[in-house]
């Protein structure tokens, strides 16, 4: 081959090898370097292939304004009699990209787009293509100017024209009828359409994620609803990674605006904002910018206009974002509109931006354990002051009163004196778990209503609480010292119960700041006072329980908290005695009675307290891993995200997205681990909740390697690391650099496998784990091997060698380094310095009673003595191997024999 020839070669092979790679800038860069070099040394068919391909990669990866150029010089090229005719397909199939693609710039008039369609037409008919395609094409023209009456006779003759190679794929066809029929509100004959097609095989990249993201609107609108949740969970993991879809991008996000899960759509905006400075379309800029105006306007309209939502230039609001994304939307709609003379896209974003839900709330998320059932009606007071009392009794006993309260609000609009102190008290107990400082204010006020309302003993007790309250959030240095006084005040003016519930403040200091012989000794002087009623009592061994707990004395603590629950049972109060029975449940888990721990949960029941109810699924689904029950691990998580989040505790339902993760791994469902992931990122990354999104970010690279998506993965374990090494985390650093490791080793990637694997053995060494540092000592040594590295992978042998430890875990690490030294050796053409590395190998792992591995050691050395010339020992060994092999290691006895048949021959 000339030097011109072979230079020729290696840019076709060029062109071929970026088939494989993901479409997008990366394939479209390496395209680019090819087609310069192609026009610059290659030959006019080179050339011509060159431009084939950028064509439909600048298509596929989000930058179809670039394809316009390379289509029209393969058109001409062509239309001299000067192409490969090879190439006639492809150049026919892409003049639907070009009509396709010119109907979304307000750029290119309408008259080119028509004359390049009656081009396609032509040319259709002198190939003898169906004009399915064209009539597809035509209409889709049609619809996008408002021209119904146009559209519905292309659509006619659409459908009656049989398919033919030139028609779109089995899904991508019946996508568009979808996305015809829904414009005209057809619904349920959209459904229809698609119908014959859903839970086929598809070999378009475009589906079935495609098809799935057209029906999300008419699967609502028809009332199927669990088809347009798991269509939306199915479809967007298709396309959240991919930049080009930002079009169907936008369509999940209004799907969630006109569901009622504005939070999820709030999340969506923020993830893919950043697509928008780079749209592949002016078309897909217009329809995420309304879809996004939708959703903001929907959540500032919900009470959280100042939110703040991030982009790359900073933080704005969602009133703010709203305004301008509307703003964006409507001006590309008006360049359209001008463009088309009439007004169908203005009316299309208006209509976006002013749409209502339509339902209130669609559950987007897998299935979950039953709702409670609801509270049986109570008949309300209409006395503001005996709402307020019964309200503080709900709250005592562990049940939310938020009805009693709106009650009030309604009854009482504008309470005073002790009324609004008790309203503010109310408020203050809610604040008090999200914002300490607030909580403090709302008490030191409720305090001085009180004192005003001559009620000291109130007032008093409100004043322990801004105490307790302004100490937890770091503001009160002397706050042991204050709540002691406020005690004892309590004692001198006020009934033994509330001298009890001001020694419990005091006690639950003591506690927070870990100091629990003192809240001990607090809680022993409180057991009189506490005695005061049996839900003051249940509090009292409640406490204790909890503090014996965290002091290590878990059976104590077991014994505390069945008594508690036994009086707040007493108290009525069957919510108060499931969570302190939560608590037993937790300890005897802590003592390793996992079986009895997952047996008490069974029979836990926290009535209408969904926020113990979200702790009960929770823990179940940790014992669950443990006992490791994967499938009810599974179940009881996904429960455990459903009442978090419908407790209003978003990062509460994300932390533990990242155990229902954990569990869809271990069940072998990664495309449900990686969403539940996907799901969490947002809200973990906004809380700054670093471990937990490190942690899921772990468990999303392991489900991408799982999905075939390994540069994902790469990727991702990269981010992983620098989380990990951030937090000091060293071992699970060391461990997510070994998985990146493994992944470039599956992708033949051999000697950037061998580095990881040394950066990853380096970070055992610093974690001082000399089992794991040996595995990927060995395993670097190997990869190197494999990559043609010879001399270093000897070098990294020796490194290996070198690890010193003890333990089970290093042991087998030590037997399985002899044997791959061994290999490593024979791979080197060094049979005699193999085969002692192979018989230690063996010898050690028969003593670990690791058959297979002992087996496959054996069945080496038999190899090894063969190739040192020793038949008669090596036909020993492998007959004895072979009488060792499992039945089922088919191929390895297969293997063995035709060695044994070797040496007989």
């Amino acid at each position: 081959m000339t030097a011109p020839a072979a230079e020729e070669q290696e840019l076709w092979d060029r062109l071929w090898e970026t088939e494989k790679l993901p479409r997008g800038r990366a394939q479209i860069a390496a395209l680019e370097a090819a087609l310069r070099e192609a026009d610059a040394v290659g030959s006019p068919s080179l050339r011509y292939a060159a431009r084939m391909f950028i064509t439909s990669a600048y298509q596929q990866g989000g930058e179809p304004a670039k394809a316009f150029v390379p289509f029209a010089w393969c058109l001409a090229v062509h239309d001299r009699g000067e192409a490969d005719p090879a190439w006639n397909h492809n150049l026919h199939w892409y003049f639907k990209h070009m009509v396709g693609s010119m109907t979304t710039f307000p750029e290119v008039p309408l008259e080119r787009t028509r004359a390049v369609l009656d081009d396609m037409e032509r040319r259709y008919r002198a190939a003898g293509y169906t004009m399915n395609p064209v009539h597809q094409y035509r209409a889709v023209l049609a619809r996008h100017v408002g021209d119904r009456e146009t559209a519905a006779e292309e659509y006619r003759l659409w459908s009656a024209a049989p398919r033919g190679e030139m028609s779109d794929c089995v899904g991508c066809e019946p996508s568009d009828k979808v996305a015809h029929l829904s414009w005209l509100g057809r619904y349920a004959e959209a459904v229809e359409a698609a119908e014959p097609v859903l839970g086929g095989t598809f070999s378009c990249v475009e589906q079935p994620q495609l098809i799935l993201t057209e029906l999300l609107l008419p699967y609502v609108h028809i009332g199927r609803y669990e088809e347009a949740a798991a269509a939306h969970r199915q479809a967007y993991r298709g396309i959240r990674h991919d930049p080009a879809q930002l079009q169907e991008v936008a369509t999940h996000v209004a799907f969630c605006a006109l569901t009622g899960n504005h939070a999820r759509g709030l999340d969506l905006v923020e993830r893919h904002l950043g697509w928008l400075e780079t749209a592949p379309t002016p078309y897909a800029e217009q329809e995420f910018a309304a879809a996004a105006a939708l959703t903001l306007r929907l959540v500032a309209e919900a009470g959280h206009g100042d939110a703040p939502v991030r982009r790359a230039e900073g933080a704005t609001t969602v009133a703010a974002l709203r305004d301008e994304l509307a703003e964006r939307a409507s001006a590309v709609a008006a360049r359209f509109d001008a463009r088309n003379g009439t007004a169908e896209q203005g009316d299309r974003v208006r209509a976006t931006l002013a749409a209502e839900p339509l339902v209130d709330h669609l559950p987007l998320t897998g299935t979950t354990a039953p709702a409670p059932a609801p509270a049986p009606a109570v008949s309300l007071p209409d006395s503001p002051a005996e709402l307020a009392d019964l309200a503080e009794r709900e709250e005592r006993l562990g049940r939310s009163a938020a009805d009693i309260w709106a009650r009030f609000d309604e009854l009482c609009p504008e309470p005073s004196g002790a009324l609004l102190a008790q309203r503010l008290s109310a408020t203050a107990d809610v604040e008090a778990h999200t914002d300490l400082e607030a909580a403090s204010r709302g008490f030191e006020r409720a305090a001085e209503l009180f004192a005003e309302a001559g009620d000291a003993v109130a007032a008093e007790s409100r004043r322990g609480a801004a105490i307790l309250t302004a100490a937890l959030a770091g503001a009160r240095p002397d706050a042991a010292a204050e709540l002691e006084a406020s005690a004892e005040r309590l004692a001198a003016i006020g009934e033994a119960a509330d001298h009890g519930r001001a020694l419990l403040r005091l006690a639950f200091f003591h506690f927070t700041q870990q100091d629990f012989d003192a809240a001990l000794a607090v809680l022993d002087r409180a057991e009189g006072p506490a005695s005061a009623s049996p839900e003051l009592t249940g509090t009292w061994l409640e406490r204790r329980a909890l503090v014996r707990a965290n002091q290590g004395d878990l059976p104590v603590a077991i014994e505390l908290a069945a008594e508690a629950a036994a009086r707040f049972a007493e108290a009525g109060s069957p919510e108060r005695a499931a969570s302190v029975r939560l608590l037993g449940a937790r300890c005897r888990a802590g003592l390793g009675e996992l079986e009895a721990a997952f047996a008490e949960t069974s029979t836990i029941d926290p009535g209408t307290d969904l926020a113990t109810r979200a702790r009960l699924h929770q823990l179940r689904g940790h014992l669950a891993t443990d006992l490791d029950r994967v499938e009810d691990a599974a179940t009881a998580f996904r429960a455990a995200v459903g009442d978090f989040a419908a407790t209003g505790a978003p990062l509460d339902a994300a932390a533990t997205r990242i155990d229902l993760a954990l569990a869809y791994l271990n069940l072998d469902r990664p495309d449900e681990a990686a969403e539940a992931v996907e799901d969490a990122e947002a809200v973990l990354e906004r809380a700054g909740a670093e471990h937990e999104l490190a942690r899921g970010r772990y468990l999303l690279a392991k489900a991408y390697r799982a999905l075939g998506r390994p540069e994902q993965a790469v990727e991702l374990f990269d981010v992983v690391i620098g989380h990990f090494t951030a937090a000091g985390n060293e071992p699970a650093a060391a461990q997510a650099a070994e998985s990146r490791a493994e992944v470039l080793d599956e992708l033949d990637r051999d000697a950037e496998a061998a580095a990881g694997f040394e950066a990853a053995a380096a970070r055992f060494h610093t974690a001082e784990l000399p089992g794991p540092e040996l595995r990927t000592r060995r395993r670097a040594a190997l990869s190197w091997l494999w990559a043609g590295e010879a001399g270093r992978a000897e070098e990294a042998l020796a490194v290996a060698d070198a690890v010193t430890g003890e333990g089970p875990e290093f042991a087998w690490e030590s037997a399985m380094t002899s044997y791959d030294g061994a290999r490593l050796l024979a791979n080197l053409g060094r049979p005699a310095e193999a085969l002692p590395r192979a018989s230690a190998a063996a010898e050690a792992l028969r003593e670990m009673e690791a058959e297979g591995p002992a087996v496959a050691a054996e069945v080496l050395c038999g190899r090894l003595l063969r190739d040192i010339g020793r038949v008669a020992e090596a036909r020993e060994v492998l007959t004895a191997a072979l009488a060792r092999l499992p039945v089922g290691a088919v191929e390895q006895r297969a293997d063995v024999e035709a060695v044994l048949a070797e040496l007989t021959d």
